[in-house]
């Protein structure tokens, strides 16, 4: 996100909106409409997986989102959570220690680029906005081509090129820790496909509806948090409306591929 857009989120709120925080995202949970997007076509892909994934890599784990819902989903899998950003490693680390998170999750510092995953360690690995981050991103596709085990599933989402905008406003509107701004789905098709991957699923994302309910999100949060909460419930549904449509074209991609 861009500097001015942090700049603005960090408007203190008064007491009574932080006492109520913590009651708004219980129900309606994180009100980041693009995250929530992101999420949505995560859970749509899960359904779409054939068989019961015993280890699992999250490899670009954030917050640990991904990571926590998957040992969630898969129980009986080992799951383990990479980033680059030790920060956000101690984050997950204390995050799962609070919620007293049993089972076989951990988290690691770790490079995509320069450090090599262990030789047909996972049946399945998640990569979810990362790819654009990445300066040798085809390093890293190589990484997880030789870390899955065979006839594995990588699961990718990642920004699409040229986006177009309803709001002038948010026209130059650029992501400052993008090493690009995405990717032109058949080149990245193409060259998963090269790398010894098929497609078993693609689908756009952040139609119309997902880029519409993103924008009003983005100019919402950088105006007034309590209007972005007023709004947040109508965005989300736009946005549950974006994943069960077909999508001509979109600002993200959603793809499930294979090692063969």
């Amino acid at each position: 996100m861009t500097k001015q857009y942090k700049k603005q989120s960090q408007v203190p709120v008064n007491t009574l909106l932080q006492q109520l925080y913590p009651l708004y995202i219980k129900i309606f949970g994180i009100p980041e409409i693009g995250f929530q997007i992101r999420v949505l076509y995560f859970r749509q892909m899960l359904k779409k997986i054939s068989v019961r994934p015993q280890a699992i890599l999250d490899a670009g784990c954030g917050i640990g989102y991904y990571s926590m819902y998957l040992h969630k989903y898969f129980p009986q899998a080992s799951i383990t959570g990479c980033d680059i950003e030790k920060n956000k490693i101690r984050f997950c680390q204390r995050l799962a220690r609070d919620r007293k998170i049993d089972g076989d999750i951990q988290f690691i510092p770790l490079n995509l680029e320069s450090q090599t995953l262990k030789k047909n360690s996972y049946d399945l690995i998640v990569n979810i906005d990362v790819l654009e981050h990445l300066k040798y991103y085809k390093k890293a596709i190589r990484n997880f081509y030789q870390a899955l085990k065979p006839k594995g599933f990588l699961y990718i989402h990642t920004p699409q090129t040229n986006q177009k905008r309803f709001f002038r406003s948010l026209t130059t509107w650029s992501h400052e820790g993008h090493a690009r701004e995405g990717f032109v789905p058949s080149e990245l098709m193409k060259l998963l496909e090269q790398s010894g991957f098929k497609v078993v699923f693609i689908k756009n994302t952040h139609g119309f509806f997902g880029a519409l309910a993103w924008e009003l999100n983005h100019l919402s949060l950088s105006n007034s948090f309590f209007l972005a909460g007023l709004l947040y419930p109508v965005l989300y549904l736009l946005a549950r409306l974006d994943v069960l449509r077909e999508n001509k074209t979109g600002l993200g991609i959603s793809m499930l591929i294979q090692k063969k």
